[in-house]
């Protein structure tokens, strides 16, 4: 009788996988993923492939032990009695293979600290009881499971059938090396469960695309908006962006809000990856909420007749990488031509050890990246790291950036970020730069209010005479947003709210409000109340703005949200700054060193008198000194290899959260509905680990890692924080995420 590799789910029709087809299909796959990736590798790549030929075939070795065997034939959801990667390492490591053993270990655990891995023994390297429970056993049935194995997947090597592998130089080629192995696995289970076919991924056809962008655009431009200086000045800028023939890999573009840079740096993007021969093109947003609209564009502009936008174009609001065998299916991958995802998930999938969230990063090399409002993606401190990241996928995997704002912080000409600093080439020729910042000098202004403001006064203060509307109120936390929503909505005044307390598919409905509101000739007197998740990157334009004192990048963000386009009278919008006190509201504790820099900035008169770049500039360096101990861990660990310590410490968000399924999309998949991973996403938010328990958060039936809301939830207006505010834990201040 063959082996197992995953047991039956009778309930469901499928029926088992056998061992040696599960082991030919993660074999293969594995070899196309590595083989696909080291075309752009300056190392050997001879080296990344033979580390998965060695690793692949034995990662489920353990599988054969009869314990195991009995559990995949007998049960549908009980866990295996031995730990089933622990055999193939043993064998690797006994042949000399540390770094395919060190792989196999990992494709479940994720990478650990790696260096003890090349001169310790196997029991100090896995030594909890159910480690050593495993390693005693394969130290005694070994033999018998690498017979059983050559019986059943013939002609599969030995692993000593070549040299041992050198141990890999960076981080991230650790990194891409086990994701070839973790999405061979997960990948090849996850369409044995679906019992679907393997989708064929779509052509990159990039020359195809930028004609297709250049129509668009053409198609904005007969259509006309803001002033037409303006218009001029896009056009100017996209021709510049897409007509410079690539030379440099890395590249800045700091062009003024309101001047296309969507577009714009999307037709150079497209040009390179044409005439480069490049796999993929990554848009890095810094938030959730403004994915939909560059999505929206992109797919407009970029899909062709025929095909699929949503197949061309790929949404990654936030973190889908699940391990659980029934919903790998809905993990998101980043095998589109084009994705666009959150500065979030790009960064720490890039500094990440756990498997399921490493499963996609080996489609990034061979890549065009393109980092939107770079100053606002991450925080200060992480960008020496992130520098030297960039760096080597731009010069050893192939890659092609583009750092990008409309107040773009040239932080790699200074030395506290970048030793020694560098000089980076600018997209857009000088000439064009300037009448871009001089058409920014009487667009906004920034102002602070000295006096604390409670809910109700900050009300009264933003629908007052001294802010036109529409109006635009940003907050530190989810909860303030919620709380301050509620009570202008009570209150009688019309509002709008948006933040991550909403499912981003019921964003985009929000955001479709939003748009209508601010069209030409709508009514003025309404007001958008919301987190920083709009704050950057929105194609919004307010009358005026309110922000909550937090970092001085923030309030520049905010002042692109305002008079966007330019009046036509030239008159400048002000942009409020405030410090906020009352009932309900919460402070963000990742705020208080980057307000307090602002603060001083105001006091100092540096606001007023310095352009945004420079102020943005300035702030930085000063947010940078707060937080050296940090910087250091975090190149300490990655020059040591040791991964679960850099993904700790490289935090772009502190976000120890877990998916929560709500509203209809928890209705159709509990209902036994096959849902793909964007439907998924769109009826998704992420809640802290820690309120699972206490907002009687569910297991969600049949997945191990998704939950079920439980609360009430206001898909229209204040999404899970209706069911918070209404509980009498809203008064512990949980809910501080951004």
């Amino acid at each position: 009788m063959p082996p197992l590799a995953h047991s039956a789910r009778k309930k469901r029709g499928i029926p088992a996988q056998e061992y040696a087809a599960h082991v030919r299909g993660v074999t293969q796959r594995a070899a196309e993923f590595a083989g696909a990736a080291a075309r752009y590798w300056s190392g050997a790549p001879d080296l990344l492939t033979e580390l998965v030929r060695l690793a692949a075939p034995f990662h489920d070795l353990g599988k054969l032990d009869g314990e195991n065997q009995h559990v995949l034939r007998t049960s549908e959801t009980k866990g295996l009695p031995m730990r089933h990667e622990i055999a193939g390492v043993k064998h690797l490591l006994d042949h000399g293979q540390r770094s395919a053993g060190l792989l196999v270990g990992s494709h479940h655990r994720g990478l650990p600290d790696v260096l003890p891995w090349f001169y310790r023994d196997i029991e100090d390297l896995l030594n909890s009881e159910d480690d050593l429970k495993a390693i005693d056993r394969a130290g005694r049935c070994l033999a018998g499971y690498l017979d059983e194995h050559q019986r059943w997947c013939a002609p599969l090597e030995p692993a000593d059938s070549n040299p041992a592998a050198s141990v890999l130089v960076t981080g991230l080629a650790w990194r891409f090396a086990l994701s070839f192995l973790v999405d061979a696995d997960y990948g090849d289970t996850a369409l044995h469960y679906a019992q679907e076919q393997s989708t064929p991924l779509l052509e990159p056809r990039w020359a195809e695309r930028r004609s297709a962008l250049d129509r668009y655009v053409a198609g904005l431009q007969k259509e006309g908006r803001g002033n037409a200086e303006r218009n001029i000045l896009r056009q100017r800028i996209y021709e510049a962006c897409r007509d410079l023939p690539p030379g440099d890999r890395i590249y800045a573009c700091d062009s003024a809000v309101g001047t296309g840079k969507t577009t714009a740096v999307m037709a150079h993007l497209l040009r390179v990856a044409e005439e480069r021969g490049l796999r993929h093109i990554f848009v890095v947003l810094p938030y959730t909420n403004i994915i939909n609209q560059s999505v929206g564009v992109y797919r407009k502009a970029l899909a062709l007749e025929g095909e699929d936008p949503e197949r061309v174009v790929a949404a990654h609001h936030h973190q889908a990488d699940y391990g659980n065998a029934l919903s790998r299916q809905l993990s998101t991958l980043w095998d589109c031509p084009i994705t666009v995802t959150t500065a979030v998930q790009f960064f720490e999938t890039m500094a990440g050890a756990a498997a399921p969230k490493l499963r996609k990063f080996h489609e990034l090399p061979g890549s065009s990246i393109f980092i939107d409002e770079a100053h606002a993606a991450i925080p200060a401190k992480l960008w020496p790291q992130t520098w030297l990241w960039l760096r080597e996928l731009t010069e050893a995997w192939g890659c092609h950036v583009v750092l990008a704002s409309g107040s773009l912080v040239r932080f790699w000409e200074h030395e506290d970020f970048v030793r020694p600093p560098v000089p980076i080439r600018d997209l857009v020729r000088a000439d064009i730069g300037a009448d871009a910042r001089k058409a920014e000098q009487s667009r906004v202004s920034y102002r602070r209010k000295a006096e604390r403001l409670t809910t109700e006064q900050l009300s009264q203060f933003v629908f007052s005479d001294a802010l036109p509307g529409p109006r635009l109120v940003i907050v530190n936390t989810v909860q303030s947003a919620a709380v301050i929503a509620k009570g202008m909505r009570e209150a009688g005044h019309m509002v709008l709210h948006l933040s991550t307390a909403l499912a981003p598919g019921d964003r985009e409905r929000v955001i479709s409000q939003v748009r209508d509101r601010l069209a030409p000739g709508a009514d003025p007197e309404w007001a958008l109340v919301a987190t920083s998740c709009v704050e950057a990157g929105v194609d919004f334009s307010f009358g005026s703005a309110v922000r909550e004192l937090a970092s001085t990048c923030s309030m520049i963000q905010v002042g692109g949200r305002v008079n966007r386009h330019g009046s036509d009278n030239g008159a400048e919008s002000p942009v409020w700054v405030v410090s906020l006190d009352g009932a309900g509201l919460r402070a963000n504790p990742s705020m208080k060193d980057p307000a307090k820099v602002l603060q001083a900035l105001f006091d100092a008169g540096e606001v007023g008198r310095l352009d945004a770049s420079a102020l943005c500039t300035k702030a930085l360096r000063r947010e940078l000194n707060e937080t050296s101990p940090e910087l250091e861990a975090i190149k300490k660990a990655e020059q040591k290899f040791n991964f679960p310590d850099v993904a700790r410490v490289y935090r772009v968000i502190d976000d120890d959260t877990e998916p929560v399924v709500v509203g209809e999309v928890l209705k159709r998949l509990e209902g036994g509905e096959r849902l793909s991973a964007s439907d998924l996403l769109k009826g998704t938010v992420r809640i802290r680990k820690h309120n699972i328990e206490k907002f009687s958060v569910r297991p969600l039936r049949g997945f191990d890692d998704l939950y079920a809301w439980t609360l009430d939830y206001d898909a229209e207006f204040l999404g899970y924080m209706s069911g918070v505010l209404a509980s009498a834990a809203a008064l512990a201040g949980e809910f501080t995420n951004a």
